[in-house]
């Protein structure tokens, strides 16, 4: 118990001098300190389900090179006095990470008391922890790769191009329990199973609740998304509620709302890479009375093999 307070003591103390110094009019700003350092990462690593479900490698430079296994190893039966020929692991050609900069700009107040330092330096690194951790979620699900804004620096998965047999269109429909079967039998079949994963909407996934419901399984519908897991049920390993995927009209002319739901092997589907290396600025708005804090980071992002990829697109989300 009093290592856990006097880790508590040592993060708040971080938290008035750097939160001091970020107020102060001194020109010499300091380095981050490890303990604000060490909570933004800690923040946006817990708060993105792309880091949660997805390898993120520990890149040293902006490039890095990832292999991705593309067959494995053979099993033979030898007739006597015959050797089996050689048997080993084989990769495909590797995957280059490329690293893009993102960038996170927060507000304080220059009116702060030094009473409610702590507490706004807590929130600026919650909002710029929780701001990185939407931005890598975007990029892995829904991103165009155009590199027009910060959530379209890389392809995301709802963008990626998967055999026909992979995609299922539901024109507005609501998703069942039978699209989740669909999906998970056909990646089955391609050898992927154990780890796979959902990413839906939640408002989707509103009607995936009632169609639990409707089957007699109201109990275990709330404890699937409560906790996340329901691999005794469809084969999945986790099923992650995320408003990352957003919600779109069906249509120009149509404005219902509907969302796609991803299905994946994470392991064969994406790999992501992290710089891992926060740098903050800071800046004043003398006139506004504000100090501005930026923080950036660098990461990527890869589609690796389409085929371990079930997209369920259109789904019904209103």
């Amino acid at each position: 118990m009093s290592e856990t307070i006097y880790d508590r003591e040592i993060v708040q103390k971080s938290y008035l001098e750097f939160g001091k110094a970020l107020l102060s009019s001194d020109t010499n700003f300091p380095e981050i300190p490890p303990e604000v350092l060490r909570s933004i990462i800690d923040i946006f690593i817990e708060e993105s389900v792309a880091q949660k479900a997805f390898s993120f490698k520990t890149m040293s430079s902006d490039t890095m090179r990832v292999y991705v296994k593309s067959e494995t190893v053979e099993v033979y039966a030898p007739s006597e006095g015959n050797a089996p020929p050689e048997s080993k692991l084989i990769f495909g050609t590797p995957i280059e990470l490329i690293a893009r900069e993102i960038r996170v700009l927060s507000k304080i107040s220059d009116a702060a008391t030094e009473e409610a330092v702590i507490d706004l330096v807590a929130e600026t690194v919650r909002d710029i922890g929780r701001k990185m951790a939407e931005t890598i979620d975007r990029n892995v699900l829904t991103g165009d790769g155009s590199g027009s804004d910060a959530y379209n620096l890389f392809t995301g998965l709802v963008n990626s191009t998967p055999p026909p047999e992979n995609v299922k269109g539901l024109a507005k429909a609501p998703i069942t329990t039978d699209h989740i079967l669909e999906a998970v039998s056909t990646l089955e079949e391609k050898g992927y199973r154990d780890r796979l994963v959902l990413f839906i909407h939640p408002r989707a996934a509103y009607h995936l609740r009632r169609d639990l419901a409707s089957k007699g399984l109201e109990g275990v519908s709330t404890d699937i998304f409560k906790t996340g897991r329901f691999n005794e049920l469809f084969g999945l390993e986790s099923i992650y509620l995320t408003t990352g995927l957003g919600k779109r009209d069906y249509s120009g002319t149509d404005q219902t709302k509907v969302s796609d739901a991803v299905i994946c092997y994470p392991e064969a589907a994406g790999v992501g890479g992290l710089r891992r290396r926060l740098v903050v600025e800071k800046d004043r708005d003398i006139e506004r009375g504000l100090t501005i804090v930026a923080a950036s980071t660098r990461f990527a992002w890869r589609i690796a093999k389409p085929d371990a990829v079930y997209l369920i697109r259109d789904a019904l989300a209103q």
